[in-house]
C-alpha cells in the first residue's frame, strides 16, 4: 500500500487523521484513486470548537460495499469532529466544475493531497460560473444573516453564535472574487480579508471582529453586536454590489 502523505499537516489534525485513513485503505485501497485533506484543517485557521476535518476520496467508481464501510466508521470517527468524506469519480468531478465552482474552486486552494493521484491539479474553473455562483451565496448570506437577526430578539448568545456559526461561509465566495480578479488567494483567513480591502477599498474589520470573537470564544454585549450587525450589513451589501458590476471579459 502507498504511503500516506501526512507530513504537511499539523501534529493535531495527523494524530487524528491517520487512523481514519488507514482503516479505509486497509479495507478498500483498490477502490481509491485518491484521497485530500480539504479545508480549514490544512490552514492555521483550524479551530478545536468549531471547524471539523473534512476530506474528499475520488474513487474509480461508486459502489455501495464502499460507501456502507464508510458509514460503519462514522460513530467512532464523528466523535473526533472528522466530518463524513465527500466521495466522488474522476468523471463526477469533471461534469460538476460548472455547477460547483466556488466548492471546486475551494478544494483546488485549501488541500493536501495525503493519497494517491492529484486529480484536483488538472480541473479548471471558469470565471462566468464562479460570478453566478458568488452572486448567489452572498445574496443568500445576505438574507439570512437578516433573517437571523430578527429571530435572535436580541439575545446575546443567539446573535454571536449567529455571526461565529456563519462566518466560514462567507470565505468561498470571498475566494471566487478574488480568482475574478485575478488576484492571488491567500489560505489564511486574515489574509483573505486584507486583499479583498486591498482590492476593492472596502473596510473588512467586520469580518475580522468576528473571527476574533471566534477565537477568543467570547459572547460580546449585545450593544457590541448590534454594531457588528449594521457593519455586517453595509459591508455585504457593498460586496455584493461590486460583484454585480463585474463583467466578464472575452479572451
Amino acid at each position: 500500500m502507498e504511503d500516506i502523505k501526512l507530513s504537511h499537516l499539523s501534529e493535531q489534525t495527523r494524530k487524528i487523521i491517520e487512523p481514519f485513513l488507514l482503516d479505509i485503505l486497509t479495507h478498500c485501497s483498490e477502490d481509491i484513486v485518491s484521497i485530500y485533506v480539504i479545508g480549514s484543517a490544512v490552514t492555521k485557521d483550524f479551530h478545536t470548537k468549531y471547524s471539523d476535518i473534512n476530506t474528499l476520496i475520488v474513487v474509480k467508481e461508486t459502489r455501495v460495499p464502499f460507501l456502507d464501510f464508510i458509514a460503519t466508521l462514522g460513530k467512532r470517527y464523528g466523535k473526533k469532529r472528522i466530518h463524513a468524506p465527500l466521495i466522488m469519480t474522476r468523471d463526477y468531478i469533471s461534469r460538476s466544475l460548472e455547477v460547483f465552482p466556488l466548492e471546486f474552486l475551494e478544494m483546488n486552494l485549501i488541500h493536501q493531497l495525503v493519497y494517491g493521484e492529484d486529480i484536483l491539479k488538472d480541473i479548471k474553473i471558469e470565471k462566468a460560473d464562479v460570478r453566478l455562483q458568488c452572486e448567489r451565496e452572498l445574496k443568500g448570506k445576505f438574507q439570512q444573516i437578516c433573517q437571523g437577526y430578527i429571530r435572535s430578539m436580541g439575545n446575546r448568545t443567539a446573535l454571536t453564535d449567529l455571526f461565529v456559526g456563519s462566518l466560514s461561509g462567507y470565505f468561498p465566495a470571498f475566494h471566487g472574487i478574488l480568482f475574478l480578479c485575478n488576484q492571488k488567494i491567500p489560505r489564511e483567513k486574515t489574509d483573505v480579508l486584507s486583499a479583498l480591502e486591498e482590492h476593492f477599498n472596502i473596510d473588512m474589520n467586520v469580518f475580522k471582529k468576528i473571527l476574533e470573537i471566534r477565537a477568543k470564544d467570547v459572547y460580546p454585549s449585545v450593544e457590541v453586536l448590534k454594531e457588528i450587525f449594521e457593519n455586517l450589513y453595509h459591508v455585504l451589501d457593498a460586496i455584493i454590489k461590486k460583484v454585480d458590476e463585474f463583467e466578464i471579459k472575452s479572451a
